[in-house]
């Protein structure tokens, strides 16, 4: 007779492990109101996919209401310290103020084809928000660049190399998931904060608070300390919209980048390779 329930006790048990709800509501105490679920797939209004010029025509008529634009964090310039100025300036000669900034321009991407970092890509394309054991996860589909939110309360990764998309570790406050991240790398300098060419440095430090204002949407305040870039910490804000029957699918800028080259070859049987 007890054999009679092993198998529902199984299937509860599998579910117990898969649900993210019940995931959270197992970190809370008895009785705690549960968390918040901030899973889903993810993006600012009208810009489903991965293309960063994809809506410019938007961005533009953003400005023009006195919003912020989708490929920056703030309606106004950060305070910035005179090289970032300099450099950000040279980013946008000959442009016009609600125009993005363009990949061609840098030379990150071309010809060296170096993917967006933090925080630059919460300014592009969608994401999807999953849960694991002490981890959530925050899925990119433009270059699969993968965040790991470590929810543990340890400290990862110290004295490795800093990476594009830094290290963040993250706490739930009430309703509103906020996160630290550091350890991202500028390379030297050169690396965009955000699609419009602000430029950002090693001292980097970002706060986060991701709270979901409604089913729909999920906003992101974020803090920027940056002293090596910035007179003084300034803050923006994202708010991100909920995409029902959408699936991510497979956008890596330099596979697409090299993919045209080696057609390109091929066709010419000029097969010149790379190193």
């Amino acid at each position: 007779m007890r054999y009679r329930f092993q198998g529902p006790a199984l299937a509860v048990a599998a579910l117990l492990v898969m649900s993210p709800v019940l995931l959270l509501a197992q970190s809370v105490g008895a009785g705690s109101k549960p968390r918040p679920n901030l899973t889903g797939i993810w993006a600012q209004g009208g810009n489903i996919g991965f293309e960063p010029d994809a809506g410019a025509d938007t961005a533009a008529r953003e400005i023009a209401a006195g919003k912020i634009p989708r490929w920056s964090f703030a309606k106004e310039d950060p305070p910035m310290q005179p090289w970032a100025l300099e450099r950000f300036q040279a980013n946008r000669k000959g442009m016009m103020p609600n125009e993005l900034g363009q990949n061609e321009r840098n030379a990150l991407l071309y010809p060296y084809c170096l993917p967006e970092g933090m925080p630059r890509m919460m300014t592009i394309g969608t994401f999807e928000v999953l849960y694991g054991k002490d981890v959530i996860y925050l899925l990119n589909e433009r270059n699969h660049n993968i965040r790991r939110i470590y929810m543990d309360g340890k400290r990862h990764l110290d004295g490795m190399a800093p990476t594009l998309v830094g290290t963040s570790h993250g706490r739930w406050d009430g309703d509103t998931l906020f996160v630290e991240t550091g350890n991202i790398d500028s390379l030297s300098n050169y690396q965009w904060l955000d699609t419009f060419g602000h430029l950002m440095s090693d001292k980097l430090r970002l706060e986060e608070r991701f709270r979901r204002t409604s089913h729909d949407a999920l906003q992101v305040d974020f803090l920027f300390d940056d002293s090596g870039a910035y007179t003084q910490p300034w803050k923006g804000v994202k708010v991100y919209e909920l995409q029902t029957g959408y699936d991510l699918t497979e956008n890596i800028t330099c596979s697409d980048h090299h993919r045209e080259d080696f057609l390109r070859d091929m066709k010419s049987g000029n097969y010149r390779g790379r190193p």
